[in-house]
């Protein structure tokens, strides 16, 4: 409905010219408000999304047809409305989400406003969905450039000890970071296309996983202390989110930091001597591209929380005995009731 000048301006066209409009208003419904905010003229007969009558709408105002917050908001459109300011806009009403768009008009010199209103909460859906994945997706690509970095690099310094020294034991070590790299390909790319897991996770020692993670990373002069624990699940997503984690740690605590591994009664945690994260800053390590520095890129950690969320588990941030990072992987509520 487009703006054809000042409401003082338009042709006030018959009420009747307006309800042969609402009764025959396609693909949605037409709405016509007087002053007080009440419904005039309602149409169709039945309202498409509702199923209501229109004979139970017309007389009564806002508020006694619809929950307060919707009411609220309709209200303040309609005041700007009838004030001569056109309004667009969504509301949210018994599970479905509805545009509308309002036109100030005159009738017999009063003013009114014009409503139309349609049901868009597909059309909205679709719309969440296509930016969650294209958000996926720059997740996706900085998930790779970030993990890959890791045995990327053991696999160009074990080439260059091997050129140096014939010893065909760094050719091992480089075969074990190209089936590293293989296997992180196929787990983020699993998580980048969905926020779960369907794959059959089976019981594994997170000993032995984070021992591996280890060894995939530059842990300068830094010291891993585990504990016997296990967990279900999948071993090489696991193994990248200890990567991450160890990462974090050495690249904050410093080259002669500690990190342990250990069990809790629902899950284990992964705590280091380091300088720890300040409280009010806890919350926003897990959001895509929070960094604290080091040449972090803010991925890591978005990572950890997304390998902990396909496998069952909240993840919280913690302070450990020596003032450092303590994160606990705990069952959630959901997967502890699916058991």
């Amino acid at each position: 409905m487009g703006d054809s000048g000042s409401p003082s301006d338009r042709i006030s066209p018959p009420e009747g010219g307006y309800q042969a409009l609402v009764d025959n208003f396609p693909n949605g419904v037409l709405v016509l408000v007087d002053s007080g905010l009440r419904y005039r003229i309602v149409g169709p007969d039945i309202l498409p999304f509702s199923g209501r009558e229109t004979t139970e709408m017309v007389g009564k105002d806002v508020f006694e047809l619809f929950p307060e917050s919707t009411a609220s908001r309709l209200a303040s459109a309609l005041e700007a409305t009838l004030d001569g300011t056109a309004q667009s806009f969504d509301v949210e009403f018994e599970a479905k989400v509805h545009h509308i768009e309002t036109e100030p008009v005159r009738i017999d010199g009063d003013p009114y406003s014009v409503l139309v209103t349609q049901d868009v909460t597909e059309a909205r859906e679709t719309a969440n969905t296509l930016a969650e994945q294209n958000e996926r997706l720059d997740q996706f690509a900085s998930m790779i450039s970030h993990d890959l970095r890791g045995p990327l690099n053991v696999a160009e310094g074990r080439l260059a000890l091997f050129r140096e020294t014939d010893d065909p034991e760094h050719l091992a070590a480089v075969e074990d970071a190209l089936e590293r790299i293989d296997e992180l390909t196929a787990d983020l790319t699993e998580l980048a296309r969905s926020s779960g897991s369907d794959e059959e996770y089976e019981r594994v020692s997170l000993d032995t996983v984070a021992r591996s993670a280890w060894e995939m990373i530059d842990t300068l002069e830094a010291t891993l202390v585990t504990e016997g624990c296990s967990v279900v699940g999948g071993e090489s997503q696991l193994q990248a989110l200890f990567e991450n984690l160890f990462r974090n740690a050495v690249g904050h605590g410093g080259s002669d930091v500690t990190v342990r591994v250990g069990p809790l009664e629902s899950g284990f945690y992964v705590e280091d001597t380091g300088v720890g994260i300040p409280p009010e800053r806890r919350d926003e390590v897990f959001e895509h591209g929070f960094t604290t520095g080091y040449s972090g890129t803010g991925t890591g950690l978005t990572i950890v929380r997304r390998i902990a969320a396909s496998h069952g588990f909240d993840v919280t941030l913690g302070e450990s005995a020596e003032g450092g990072a303590r994160f606990e992987f705990r069952a959630s509520e959901e997967s502890l009731d699916g058991e």
